[in-house]
């Protein structure tokens, strides 16, 4: 029977979490309710075809489980193929804040940067 428990993984092997963003998770999240973690996924669809999914949640079966800078990271072993090598970052300044996404694989992206092709 196979294994259908969540996976740790090694940080630099799927996603990296800058101790900005870290941060930001952590203050949002003590405002969840039974929320463990940052779910980070892609999507189908967006201006360039695939979008990324930020949202708080628990560890699924089959998530890799990253925990970084304290914070947990979830993501599906579909999504962990287009996210390997990606930095998620948290950036304020005069234009606004919010999280970035830098994913290495991205061959385009459109202007708002929440979607990308491969």
């Amino acid at each position: 029977m196979a294994d259908t428990t969540a996976t740790t993984e090694a940080p630099s092997t799927i996603v990296a979490l800058t101790e900005k963003a870290a941060a930001e998770v952590k203050r949002l999240l003590a405002e969840e309710t039974g929320k463990t973690g940052l779910r980070m996924e892609i999507r189908g669809g967006g201006c360039s075809g695939m979008s990324y999914g930020l949202s708080f949640d628990n560890a699924q079966e089959k998530d890799h489980v990253i925990e970084l800078h304290g914070v947990k990271l979830f993501i599906d072993p579909k999504s962990a193929i287009y996210l390997k090598g990606t930095q998620l970052d948290f950036q304020s300044g005069l234009e606004g804040q919010g999280f970035v996404i830098k994913n290495p694989q991205a061959k385009s992206s459109c202007g708002c940067g929440n979607s990308f092709s491969v």
